[in-house]
Order: structure tokens, then sequence, then C-alpha cells
């Protein structure tokens, strides 16, 4: 398999844990990525080895930009001193302290690799916090100090390892030659990541003033950075381009917040969001080749006689209780001190362990231990090699799973709040009385929203835009519905509309099958399309009773039964546009049936009592979605009316959205919804309209 399907396959990998990890929430993507990987080795067969160069190119440095770029300036002010104490400190003390006991523990591993190895695992990964915080509630604080240590404990312990590395293939380690390269690999470090960083974003600024710059360029250059200035640092300055790339994003985001007028909003938006997708693939990617290399180095652990399979994971379980006790008794230490200098403070080993758990081990981890070389100068084997990637993946895997176990038990609390998304939000709803509080949920106001974009189209229908109209209801109706269902399921409270929802579907579908039998008995159509409209009513019956799984029996043996009957329908000898035609009929005379039915259901219920004027509203509703349908087997339309709807159907969604809009600002106003909340939502409208108006070029 060469480079470039490989690394197709990795996508294609990373692709699916993001599937899979929508349906299993509360185990971290990272477990999901290492087991695909695994599984591409053990039987697809795929081998990569790693080197140390381009992967630490490739994969840090644009993560470690990435952080830094993103991280708030306001809070890596406040929390400067813990930060550093974590980054800078506590990484020497992991990195010495665990270094020997490692040492002390596995004799195999000569001093250096050992403190190579308490190096490279005295990073954390802040993703990983992040992702277990939306479901636990965690101090605000703490968040920040784990996720700001994280831009300087990343470069500090992986030049700490590397330090350490060079000791081990050099064969020689003397204490002030590590100390002098450390010294000069962090201050050039620093030094080359603010010049180039700087340099750069002037020479865009530049550009941009003389009206030369595109969204293309703007994208292009701000991806390409964190890779200059490694490469930069690394060559021709031989010092770190880790920190190189830290003191580079942050004095590029600096810069870029004191010019961001001659930036377009198009630019910034396209450049956030290749950003996102970029270090998600990347992180993704670093998990998927840990599970690749993962059964090499089990193989070479397990063919070891000289350490036994039990031994081995005894090692990995001992090295991570290592770690998290340095980590807790870092915290204590902390708590300690501060109590001396203010008698107020209260020492507290729960929140000594919830600091420890934090500490969980990820991507930076793995991606600096698989470029362990394989030989040292001298052409002989890098003693403890596969161990120590053993050790590390032991290491990270049992933090993720911990973390995910322990933090709910010992917090005791979860939480709905994001905290992965910008601060501030909550601190203007906090300042308010209780009764004037936020009530609405995003869900909750969302689902508001979207019935006001119904209404305002509603508000326009005529003859001559009816068809549309109908089409741009049904498509929000359907994420009523999908908001609604989520709502009723994590609230576990009734809903009537939904309710009566149900009720009048099935209405609709005791119609529908009395007609199809009766175009059957008619002879209006052939058993094939009867065949055919009959899974149809099927699958209408399984989603009535189910909800969100998708892989239900019903809905599995549906689309068995469905491919079957297209089977059926290609090797039939009638022609397959006379077979379509029937199909179309066939379904015209269904949805006709159930219109009568429902509005015949509806006459009948006389009264204007809330309950009835809900049953009217979701009738409306229906009807909508089932004229939709009934329009779109119809003929197609000529090449001028397809023009004269995509002009109609841009006007409506664009006065849709804009009520959505305004009724956003007006739940804001009302104190009915927090600012981050009106912010997150404002951008679901936007982005909305973007896609709206994406290659829209009238004159």
């Amino acid at each position: 398999m060469d480079i470039i399907e490989l690394m197709i396959v990795l996508v294609i990998g990373v692709a699916i844990s993001s599937i899979i990890s929508h349906f299993v929430p509360a185990v971290p993507i990272s477990l999901f990525q290492i087991v695909i990987g695994f599984l591409l080795a053990t039987i697809g067969g795929t081998y990569i080895e790693v080197d140390s160069h381009w992967f630490m190119m490739l994969f840090v440095a644009p993560i470690l930009f990435n952080d830094a770029w993103r991280f708030p300036k306001r809070e890596l002010w406040k929390l400067r001193v813990p930060i550093l104490m974590n980054a800078i400190w506590l990484v020497l003390v992991t990195t010495i302290l665990g270094g020997w006991l490692i040492h002390f523990l596995i004799p195999e591993l000569p001093i250096a690799a050992s403190l190579a190895l308490a190096a490279v695992l005295s990073p954390t990964d802040p993703i990983a916090v992040q992702a277990i915080a939306k479901r636990v509630k965690l101090p605000e604080n703490l968040l920040h100090v784990v996720t700001g240590e994280s831009l300087v404990n990343d470069a500090t312990g992986l030049v700490s390892f590397n330090t350490a590395i060079k000791a081990v293939v050099a064969g020689t380690f003397l204490l002030t030659d590590a100390l002098l390269n450390f010294a000069w690999m962090t201050m050039a470090g620093i030094v080359t990541g603010v010049i180039i960083g700087a340099l750069i974003i002037w020479l865009r600024d530049s550009v941009s003033r003389f009206g030369l710059a595109d969204v293309v360029f703007y994208t292009v250059i701000t991806i390409l950075l964190p890779f200059i200035i490694y490469w930069v640092a690394e060559y021709p300055m031989h010092a770190s381009g880790l920190i190189a790339v830290v003191t580079g994003g942050i004095t590029a985001k600096i810069l870029n917040d004191r010019h961001v007028g001659l930036l377009s909003a198009e630019a910034t938006i396209v450049s956030v969001h290749a950003w996102e997708v970029l270090v998600y693939v990347l992180n993704g990617l670093i998990f998927v080749l840990l599970g690749v290399t993962l059964p090499n180095a089990l193989h070479n652990i397990l063919e070891d006689t000289n350490i036994s399979n039990l031994q081995a994971m005894a090692y990995g379980l001992l090295v991570w209780f290592i770690i998290f006790s340095l980590r807790v008794l870092w915290a204590l230490a902390i708590q300690i001190g501060q109590r001396l200098r203010h008698k107020a403070k209260v020492v507290s080993f729960k929140s000594a362990i919830v600091s420890g758990l934090t500490g969980v081990r990820g991507a930076v981890t793995m991606a600096a231990v698989l470029t362990i070389p394989v030989v040292t100068y001298k052409g002989e084997l890098f003693i403890g090699r596969d161990l120590m990637i053993f050790i590390a993946a032991v290491v990270v895997i049992f933090s993720l799973v911990v973390a995910s176990v322990m933090l709910p038990v010992v917090t005791k609390q979860t939480t709905k709040h994001d905290f992965t998304q910008p601060e501030g939000a909550t601190e203007v709803d906090d300042d308010l009385p209780e009764e004037h509080r936020a009530d609405l949920s995003e869900d909750q106001a969302r689902l508001w929203i979207m019935r006001v974009g119904i209404q305002a189209l509603r508000d326009v229908q005529n003859n001559q835009n009816r068809r549309i109209v109908h089409e741009l209801i049904t498509r929000r109706q359907k994420k009523v519905r999908q908001l609604r269902r989520k709502l009723h399921e994590d609230e576990d409270q009734h809903d009537f509309a939904a309710e009566k929802d149900l009720e009048l579907q099935e209405v609709a579908l005791k119609a529908e099958r009395n007609r199809l039998q009766q175009l059957l008995v008619d002879e209006e159509i052939t058993p094939i399309t009867y065949s055919l409209q009959d899974r149809r009513l099927d699958q209408i019956e399984a989603d009535l009773g189910t909800t969100r799984d998708f892989f239900a029996n019903k809905r599995l043996k549906w689309l068995l039964r469905r491919l079957a009957v297209k089977v059926r329908i290609w090797l039939a000898e009638e022609e397959n546009d006379r077979v379509q035609e029937e199909a179309d009929h066939a379904t015209r005379e269904l949805l006709k049936a159930a219109i009568a039915a429902i509005s015949a259901y509806v006459e009948k219920q006389v009264g204007d009592t809330v309950m009835q004027r809900v049953l009217r509203q979701e009738a409306y509703n229906l009807i909508v979605i089932y004229r939709f349908q009934i329009e779109k087997t119809k003929a197609v339309s000529t090449f001028d009316q397809q023009e004269e709807d995509d002009r109609m159907r841009l006007e409506l969604e664009l006065k849709a959205l804009n009520a959505e809009r305004d009724f956003t600002q007006q739940l804001y106003e009302q104190k009915r919804i927090s600012r981050q909340t009106s912010i997150n939502l404002r951008q679901v409208i936007n982005y909305a309209e973007t896609r709206v108006l994406v290659g829209r070029n009238e004159e």
C-alpha cells in the first residue's frame, strides 16, 4: 500500500470513529480511533514506519499552533502563575523524579530512556478533558489551567524528551550539556517563533493593503504558518520547533487581532473552519497511527523472553500511577503553599484528585513516542523502544478510561454546559436575579425559532409560490421533529404536539394501506409496484415506533426488503420508465388518500381547546409535507421554470431566516436565552444563509 492509499484509509478510519462516537458519546473518541488502527494493522496488514522529523512537523506543529492561536489571551494572562507552574516546574519534576522512579521500577530501561519516557508522558491533552467536561461539571479555572499548561508543557516536555533521546542515541549523557542544549533550544525557539510569526503576518497584511489578498491566499498562508515556523526553528536554527510554534501562534494571534479590519469576514470564517477540520483530522490520525503501531510493539513485547506479558502490562499501570501520583502531590503542594500565604484557603484532597484525573495524556504523547529511533548512532538497537511505546500506549489509554469513569464519580455533578465554547456568556446571566435568568435551553430556543420561520413562510404563501413554500416548510418540519424528539428524550417531558403528530400519522398510514389495496384490486398497479409501496409503508410504520435508533431491527429488515424490490424491478421485463411512472402514480394516490383522511379526522374535532388547536396545527404541517411529496412525483420542470423556482426559493428562504434572526434577538432582549446561546443560534442562521447564497451571482 503506497502513501496516498494509506492516508486515504487512515482518514476514512477517522471518519468512521466520528460516526461511532455519536452513538457512544460516553467513550472518548480517541479510544475508537486506537481500536480502528489496531484492526487495520491486524486484519488489513497495515504497517507504518514513523519518521520523527516529518511526523513532528506534520502532526504536532499545527496542533500546537492551533491551541496557541485559539486560547484566550485574557485567561492566559490571568492564570499565568498556575499555568507556568504546571507547564514548566511540574514537567521538570515529572521528568526527573518520575524518570528515576521508572528506572528503579524497570531496570531494563537505561536512565536516559526512563527520563525520556517520563518527559513524553508529562504533557496533558486538553481536548480529551474538554470532551469529558461536556458531561461532568468541572471548575472552569481548572479547565483553563489544563488548556493553558498544554500550550507550554507540550513544548517543555518534548524538548526534555528530545534531549534525553539524543543522549540515548549518542550513548553519553552529560547534565551540563543537556542543560545548555535545553536553554538554547528554548530561547532560540522563542525568538524564532516571535520573529517568523510577526514577519509572516506583516507580509500577509502588506499584501492585503494592496488589495491582492483573497480568501484562498489568506487561508493558505495561515495553514502554512506553523510548518514554516517549525522548519526554520529546527533546521537553520537548531532550536525547538515546538516552542517556536507556540510562541509564533501567540504572536500571530495578537497581531492578527490588531489588524483584523484588513481581512474580509469570508476569509476569517473560511480559515477558522479549515483549521477546525485540519486539527480534527490530525488528532484522529495520531490515535489511528497509535493503533496501527500497537500490534508490532505488542508482538515484540510478547516475543521478548525477558519480560512477561503480565509484567509489561503491570509496568504500564505502575507508570501511570507514578505520573498520576506526582500530579496529585503537586496539586496538594500548591494548595498547601496557598494555605500558608492565605489563611482563608482550604486544602482539598478531592480537588487534588480531580487535578490528577484531568492530566489525561493524548495526541502529543503518542506523536512523540512514535518518533523514537530504531537504532542509535552506533548502529545498535535502541534498548527498550518497543517497551516504551507499549507503556506510553497503556498510560494514554488507561488515563482516558480512568478520567471518563472516575471524574463523574469524584465530582458527583453533571452538566449540559459546553465548556469547550468561549467563556463570557454565562458571566452576564450569573449577575441577573434568579427570576430573570435565561430559562430556555439552546434546543428549546431553536425549536421556537424554527416555528417562527415556518409561520413567516405561511404568511407569504400564495398560488404562485405554494409549491416552494411547501418545500421549505417540509425541510423545517423535519428539523422540528428531530428537535422535539431530542427534547422529549433528554428532559422526559410530555409532548402533546408529538403525541398528536403520531396520532395523525397513524390515521394517514391506515388510509394509505386501504388505498394501496384498492389500487391493486382495480389493477391500476402491478404486484411489483404494490410490493414496493407496501415496503415504504412498512418503513413509515417502523419509524413511528422508533426514535433515534437507526439500527433498529425493523429498519434493517426494511432496508433488505427494499434492496430486494429494487433488484426485482431491475430484472423485470417491463421498461424501467413505465415502472417508475406507475410507482409515482401510486405514491400520489396514497398521499391524496392520506390528506383526505387527515382532513376528515380533524373536521370531527369540534371546539377550540388547546389540544384541538395543537391537533389542527400538526394536521396542517403533515398535509404540507404530503403535498410537497406529491409535487416531487410530477413531471420535471422546464429550465425557465427551474430558474424561477430558484429565485422564489432564495427570496422565501431569506425572509424566513430574517424572521428567525429577529426572533432570536427578541428572546435575548427578553432574557429568555443567554448571550452564548444567542451567539450559537445566530451562527446557525448565518451558516444557513451562507449556504443559500453560495454560488449566487445575480445582477
